[in-house]
């Protein structure tokens, strides 16, 4: 019986090790930061049924904490606030895989006097 829920541990940690490392492989990745200048490229689309609906393509500079440059692509489904900062998650596989708005006391020193330049 000992042994029975030994490899049923075994196995279930190694099914949440698993599930883990997909995880991160899939949406981890490095925080970068932007700040909103302008508008996005307008793009409309259609859904599976044919409903149409309007997406927003900013291809912009983005820099880490220690203000290493990366550019990046990425939507939105609306036209994002001017002069919003912007913390995103990027992977080396994926691309953007999220963002959020942050205020500018958060973003790093490094990459703020960059996205002043």
């Amino acid at each position: 019986m000992k042994k029975i829920l030994l490899g049923l541990a075994v196995v279930l940690l190694i099914l949440i090790g698993s599930g883990y490392a997909w995880y991160k492989v899939s949406y981890g990745g490095t925080s970068y930061y932007i700040q909103i200048t302008k508008d996005g490229a307008e793009k409309e689309l259609k859904d599976d049924s044919g409903q149409k609906f309007k997406q927003y393509v900013y291809d912009i500079y983005s820099y880490q904490k220690d203000g290493k440059v990366k550019k990046v692509e990425f939507n939105a489904d609306h036209n994002l606030r001017k002069d919003a900062y912007l913390k995103l998650t990027v992977s080396p596989d994926k691309g953007v895989t999220s963002w959020e708005e942050v205020k500018k006391s958060e973003v790093p020193k490094a990459a703020l006097e960059k996205l002043k330049e």
